[in-house]
C-alpha cells in the first residue's frame, strides 16, 4: 500500500469499527422490550389462557405464562431460575412475586404489566420481593461488569502471551494461559466480592467462575491467533465484545433485546458468564447447568486450536493470500 493511503486505511478501518459497536450496542439496547419473559401463575390452565390473551393485547408475545397447581410449587420455580416471577390471583387482591436480583428493568416491566392487569380486573396487586437486590449493587448491574472487566484482561493475556513468548510449545501455552486464568479471575474476584463488595457472598465460587470464563476466552483467542493469526484474534475480539456484550442484553438482560439477537448471546461467553455469576451469588448455585456448557464449549475449542499441529498452522498461513504492495 502506498504510504499516503496508509492514513486513510486507518480512518476508514476505525470508523467501520465504530459503526460495528454503535450498531450492536444501539441496535440491542436501545429499545428494551420484553420478550417471553416467563411467569408463573397460580391457578387452572383456562383461567391463565384468559390471562395470557389479555395480556397478549397489551403487549404480543411479552410474556410466557405457566399454569401451576400451587404457589409453593411456583415460589420454588422463581427461586430455581425457571421463572422470572409468581402472579397469584386472589377474590381480595392478587399478588406478584418478584426477584429483584433478576435486575432492576425486569422487575419494574414486570410490576408495570400485573399492575396494569389488576387495574383492568378491579384487584388491587401486592408485590413481594424474595430475592432483592443488596444495597451494594442495587441496579443489578455488578454481574455484567464483573463479566466486562474479566473478558478484557482474558483476550490481553492471550495476546500478550503471544507476544511475550511466541515460540513456546502447545502445551506449555496452555499452562500458561490457565495460570494466568486462575490469577485474572482470582484477582477480579477479591475485587467483586471483598474489596468492593458488590457481588458479596460467594467468593470462591466466584472466582472459580471468574477463571473459567477467562481460560475460555483467552485460549479460543490464542488458538485463533495461532491457526489464523492477527485477523482472526481481531475477530474474536469483535464476537466476544461488541457483539458479545449487547446481545447478552447487558444491565437489562437477554429477555428484552431483539430476540433473534439473544439467541446468539446465548451461546457468547459473556452472556453464559453473565447469568452464571448472578445465579451463583444471588441464587444459591441454581440453572448453573446451561451457562457452565457454553463456557466449557469455548474452552474445548480453544484447545482445540492451540493444539493444531504445526504443519497445519503452516498450511493455513501459506494459502493466505499476500497483502497487495507487500
Amino acid at each position: 500500500m502506498h504510504e499516503r493511503g496508509k492514513p486513510i486505511a486507518v480512518m476508514v478501518v476505525a470508523a467501520l469499527l465504530g459503526m460495528v459497536f454503535a450498531g450492536s450496542f444501539l441496535g440491542a439496547l436501545h429499545r428494551p422490550e420484553p420478550h417471553g419473559v416467563p411467569v408463573a401463575v397460580v391457578g387452572p390452565q383456562n383461567a391463565v389462557d384468559r390471562l395470557g390473551t389479555m395480556m397478549d393485547e397489551r403487549a404480543d408475545g411479552a410474556f410466557d405464562l405457566t399454569a401451576y397447581g400451587s404457589e409453593e410449587k411456583a415460589r420454588a420455580a422463581l427461586l430455581d431460575r425457571e421463572v422470572d416471577a409468581v402472579f397469584v390471583p386472589g377474590q381480595g387482591g392478587a399478588s406478584l412475586i418478584v426477584a429483584g436480583a433478576n435486575g432492576k428493568i425486569e422487575s419494574a416491566v414486570l410490576t408495570q404489566a400485573f399492575h396494569g392487569v389488576g387495574q383492568a380486573t378491579g384487584q388491587p396487586v401486592a408485590v413481594e420481593d424474595v430475592r432483592p437486590l443488596p444495597a451494594d449493587d442495587g441496579n443489578g448491574a455488578s454481574s455484567m461488569f464483573f463479566v466486562i472487566t474479566t473478558v478484557i484482561p482474558a483476550l490481553m493475556l492471550a495476546v500478550m502471551l503471544a507476544f511475550a513468548v511466541p515460540t513456546v510449545g502447545s502445551g506449555r501455552r496452555i499452562g500458561l494461559l490457565a495460570a494466568g486464568s486462575v490469577l485474572i479471575g482470582g484477582a477480579n474476584a477479591w475485587v467483586a466480592a471483598g474489596l468492593t463488595g458488590a457481588l458479596a457472598g460467594a467468593p470462591w465460587a466466584l472466582w472459580g467462575l471468574g477463571s473459567l470464563l477467562v481460560f475460555a476466552v483467552s485460549s479460543f483467542t490464542a488458538g485463533a491467533l495461532r491457526v489464523g493469526g492477527p485477523p482472526a484474534a481481531g475477530l474474536t475480539v469483535l464476537l466476544f465484545v461488541p457483539i458479545g456484550v449487547p446481545a447478552s442484553g447487558g444491565p437489562i438482560g437477554p429477555l428484552f433485546v431483539p430476540e433473534w439477537y439473544a439467541a446468539i448471546g446465548e451461546w457468547l461467553p459473556v452472556s453464559a458468564a453473565i447469568s452464571a455469576v448472578r445465579n451463583t451469588v444471588y441464587f444459591d448455585g441454581s440453572a448453573l447447568g446451561g451457562p457452565l456448557l457454553v463456557l466449557s464449549l469455548w474452552v474445548v475449542a480453544g484447545l482445540a486450536l492451540v493444539l493444531v499441529p504445526k504443519k497445519v498452522r503452516e498450511r493455513t498461513h501459506a494459502a493466505a493470500p499476500e497483502p497487495a504492495g507487500s
